[in-house]
């Protein structure tokens, strides 16, 4: 962008005809990450035909510790990049660039401190999740590879295609991560199968990727920085108190919300632990499905979160408002699409990952009855984005806790004694009504309330 905010990015933001700005920004997001999900899905893919449960369970039982450095990337790359959104709707170009600055060295100073803490304490990590002795092994190889070597580049990744499509550069940023996820895909078989490494073979292919997709990142942010509102530095920079309150405030309950699916995750790795290493699969093949969907409505209101950032903070809430309704009318077809064809060919699909009788047997029982969150998740994630677009730090705190972590701990252990193993699938079913019934009336009092002041300033003028 221009030192006015102007051409493309401010034709997108400001004038752009809503729907056409919502899919302009919203579909290379979309891209972007699904092709990430199938470059995950490429490893459970490519593990998955080596026929040996065990290391498909090991990249289970590595999830939750792996989600963390999301967390990390949420806390800095939503964080920074909504609130530079915010400061680009208010001409502040100079804070955005320090925002930024800090953002980037921040995040990775946090993610180097977290890769040293699972090299010294992945092993204990590993024990707690209920790893056995056929997984421990291969699980350890993965942790070491995809968090204490490729840590920083993973979250470095993250973070920067969040800055970047702060600015309007959602396409940039598709690219970017697109890079990775299709090499990953290339350099999966010839690591797991021809150097025969393994689940470590996945690991340094998923690295490498993630490596490259940063460099072609880093040399974009770089090589456009003279002509960007977003000037960041490569020397460190301090923001101003309210600025990092208002960055923390937003990022905060981003990584919150991973770091209680974690901790949700690992709890329910745990009460799996007690079955067999096929249910465990089970459910690794499952959580791989149900994000495809996931991912989509994350992806739409990642998307659109820039745009409602902008304009909020511009001034212009009627065309935010608009910019959510079209955003979530779009996901809430793709919703029950999806919804509907899983439920139909959920063994055939968990098939095709895992050539294994009793793995397709759990995983399709549980992905039917997981699935069902689908469309009130979808509902959930846009107005969590809406929040985090707007500043709204308490509304996205209380649905980050409410969603994962909390309440639905202690369920799942009582659903798993009121239906042993499948009960629990149902947990997170439940739990996404509840949230996503309480996002809309959040935003609806939150509406309410703006439409009042915005009469009131009317009528005083």
């Amino acid at each position: 962008m221009s030192k006015a905010v102007g051409t493309k990015e401010k034709r997108i933001f400001e004038e752009m005809p809503i729907r056409k700005a919502v899919v302009s920004l919203a579909v290379p997001t979309v891209i972007s990450q699904l092709i990430v999900l199938v470059y995950n899905m490429a490893d459970t893919w490519f593990i998955g035909q080596t026929r040996d449960p065990y290391q498909v369970a090991a990249v289970t039982v590595c999830y939750p510790i792996f989600m963390l450095l999301n967390a990390i990337a949420n806390l800095f790359g939503i964080g920074g990049g909504s609130l530079i959104s915010r400061l680009l709707g208010r001409n502040d170009y100079k804070n955005a660039g320090k925002v930024a600055t800090f953002t980037l060295w921040a995040s990775g100073l946090f993610t180097l401190v977290y890769s040293a803490v699972v090299f010294f304490a992945g092993d204990y990590l590993l024990r707690a999740l209920g790893t056995d002795e056929g997984t421990f092994t291969y699980a350890s190889d993965y942790l070491f590879w995809t968090m204490v070597v490729g840590g920083f580049f993973t979250v470095l990744n993250l973070v920067i295609a969040n800055l970047v499509r702060a600015e309007g550069g959602a396409k940039i940023a598709s690219i970017g991560m697109s890079i990775g996820g299709i090499l990953n895909m290339i350099l999966d078989p010839i690591f797991i199968f021809v150097l025969g490494l393994n689940v470590a073979g996945a690991a340094i292919a998923t690295g490498l990727s993630n490596v490259i997709s940063l460099v072609f990142l880093m040399q974009y942010y770089v090589r456009t920085r003279k002509n960007s509102a977003v000037k960041a530095t490569v020397l460190p920079q301090v923001i101003d108190g309210q600025n990092l309150k208002e960055l923390l405030s937003i990022g905060t309950p981003a990584a919150l919300t991973i770091l209680l699916a974690a901790i949700s995750n690992s709890v329910l790795l745990n009460i799996m632990s007690a079955y067999s290493s096929a249910a465990i699969s089970g459910v690794g093949v499952m959580q791989k499905v149900e994000i495809i969907p996931f991912q989509i409505a994350q992806g739409i209101s990642s998307g659109v979160l820039p745009l409602v950032a902008y304009n909020y903070a511009a001034g212009k809430k009627q065309r935010m408002r608009d910019a959510i309704r079209f955003a979530l009318s779009i996901e809430l077809v793709i919703a029950v699409i999806s919804l509907i064809t899983l439920e139909l060919f959920a063994s055939s699909v968990v098939g095709f990952f895992v050539p294994d009788a009793s793995t397709i047997e759990f995983g399709s029982s549980f992905l039917r009855l997981r699935i069902l969150a689908l469309p009130f998740i979808t509902v959930e994630f846009t107005l969590i984005a809406v929040f985090q677009g707007i500043g709204g730090a308490k509304q996205a705190f209380v649905l980050s806790l409410l969603r994962k972590g909390i309440i639905d701990l202690p369920l799942m252990i009582l659903a798993n004694r009121i239906w042993p193993m499948y009960g629990v699938m149902l947990v997170q079913p439940f739990m996404e009504l509840l949230g996503g019934s309480i996002a809309v009336w959040m935003y609806l009092h939150l509406h309410k309330k703006q439409i009042i002041t915005e009469t009131e300033m009317k009528s005083i003028a």
